[in-house]
């Protein structure tokens, strides 16, 4: 999607876009937000493209949805979860770090390979 050059403003970050080309809109809040599509350049990502789900196309979410998403995925999980973690901090303190949640893509979605090239 293309933003007046007004609107070139990352909703996460604040910061200012280049152009259009670097910002994409949340699927889920409608806010454009910084998307490097290539792999080969270097660029900034306050969120993330996932393949799949009910469009069965490229779903482009902010790191505030993600992130949202998590949580809400965290709380659906109750208890038990927060037992696990607990017991393996129990067992290993902070040597064993948790590993990094990363937002798991919705059932039915994977996660999409950028462009390597032009």
């Amino acid at each position: 999607m293309t933003y007046p050059v007004s609107d070139l403003t990352c909703a996460v970050c604040e910061e200012t876009a280049e152009s259009a080309e670097w910002l994409s809109e949340c699927l889920e809040c409608r806010r454009p937000f910084h998307l490097n599509p290539y792999n080969n350049r270097p660029g900034r990502d306050c969120g993330d493209a996932l393949l799949g789900g009910e469009s069965s196309g490229v779903e482009t979410f902010c790191s505030d949805c993600l992130a949202a998403e998590q949580r809400a995925a965290r709380a659906a999980m109750g208890p038990e979860g927060a037992r696990a973690e607990a017991m393996v901090r129990s067992l290993h303190g902070d040597a064993l770090q948790m590993p990094p949640a990363a937002p798991a893509p919705a059932e039915g979605r994977r996660r999409f390979r950028r462009v390597d090239g032009e």
